[in-house]
């Protein structure tokens, strides 16, 4: 073979065996990284937090208040009569259906002839009747006077002090028919027995009246008073005596009331005091009723308490210390409550509940001052479930 030819050759084998050194290489290489690449480690997604609001423990004293509604009532309310018989000859202009008058107004004049006449006829008799006294009396002396000097018999001086008796007696009888004429002439004219208006009249002028017939009937409006149903159990709310005796101790100033309405408008207050209590529990509802005076009826707007105005009453109760106060919608099922502890996670407590409100729950143990305790409404909750807390 020539030189040229094994030149030849040589080049023809390395083209061959250069592409089998590559793939060697090749294979050699991802064969390392295969073997030294790096584990991989799975875990576990820890669960995003819940935002929840949380409200801090801090017992105090609170004053309870016991809530209720009623209809606005007269605490005095008259039917005035006629008290003589007699023609109506005056009628004051507020003697009317709802007209408003003041103690001592003059509301209705009688015919008063009848009366004077009478009054008239009752002084002369009694004059009449001391004039005879007075000589009764002196002829007594007289006789008495003789008979010490026996002058005069038994006789004449048990007369002349049988004479003394009955004009003595005359006179009283002419002294009682003389006050009878003066009572009936008063009565002619009627007066306003307090401040009050008219629920309703039923005479006119020139009617005559008969003793007894109905005038009208009048109410007081500076002392009003509100009929409120409580049941049995927030009578503990309020103070004692008015569980034991039905009213407030004599020592003890009576419970305030607030009375609210939207009146005209607007939203009016008034305040009152807690009076007494019926006694009696209704047999069908089991509430009682507390009875709530208001002997200032204009507030401060100047605006007058109407009869028959239905208001809500907040009554103001014993004062309780150490009370913890809640929204209600903290408390859950079986009176418990989930408290956060210092790591932000929920654990359920229980509590016991003093007092609930539409609004809000007040405990009287079950948590300490300074925990917290979860506000927020959760559907789904998990002893020990981690939160993320908003002060």
């Amino acid at each position: 073979m020539s030189e040229s030819q094994t030149r030849g050759y040589g080049h023809t084998v390395k083209k061959a065996i250069a592409p089998l050194v590559v793939l060697i290489a090749a294979g050699m290489a991802y064969i390392g990284l295969v073997a030294t690449k790096p584990a991989l480690v799975s875990a576990a997604k820890e669960p995003m937090p819940i935002t929840v609001r949380a409200l801090e423990v801090v017992p105090q004293s609170r004053q309870l208040m016991v809530i209720s509604q009623g209809n606005i009532q007269p605490r005095v309310e008259t039917h005035l009569h006629a008290q003589v018989d007699g023609e109506v000859k005056t009628v004051a202009p507020q003697l009317v259906t709802g007209g408003e008058f003041l103690a001592g107004d003059r509301l209705l004049s009688l015919d008063d002839r009848d009366f004077q006449i009478a009054l008239t006829r009752a002084g002369a008799s009694l004059d009449r009747a001391k004039a005879e006294y007075r000589y009764a009396r002196e002829e007594y002396a007289r006789i008495q006077s003789l008979h010490d000097q026996a002058l005069a018999s038994i006789a004449q001086r048990q007369q002349a002090e049988r004479a003394f008796a009955i004009a003595n007696a005359n006179v009283k009888d002419a002294q009682a028919t003389h006050e009878r004429a003066e009572l009936d002439l008063t009565r002619t004219v009627i007066h306003a027995p307090f401040n009050g208006r008219v629920r309703a009249e039923y005479i006119d002028e020139g009617q005559y009246l008969q003793k007894g017939a109905a005038i009208a009937t009048l109410y007081d409006t500076d002392r009003l008073e509100v009929r409120l149903p409580i049941a049995d159990a927030q009578l503990a709310y309020l103070p004692l005596a008015y569980a034991n005796t039905g009213v407030a101790q004599k020592n003890d100033a009576p419970a305030t009331v607030v009375l609210s309405a939207r009146y005209a408008g607007q939203a009016q207050t008034w305040t009152g005091t807690l009076q007494r209590t019926e006694g009696d529990i209704s047999s069908t509802s089991r509430y009682l009723h507390v009875i709530a005076e208001v002997t200032q009826t204009t507030n401060d707007n100047g605006v007058q308490l109407p009869v028959g105005l239905f208001v809500e009453a907040k009554i103001s109760g014993k004062v309780v210390d150490a009370l913890v106060s809640i929204p209600r919608t903290a408390l859950r099922a079986d009176n418990r409550v989930m408290v956060i502890d210092s790591s932000d996670r929920l654990h359920f407590r229980s509590v016991v509940v003093y007092k609930a409100s539409n609004e809000e729950i007040l405990l009287s143990s079950g948590l300490d001052a300074g925990e917290r305790i979860n506000v927020s409404p959760l559907q789904f909750v998990v002893e020990g479930m981690s939160v993320r807390v908003i002060e």
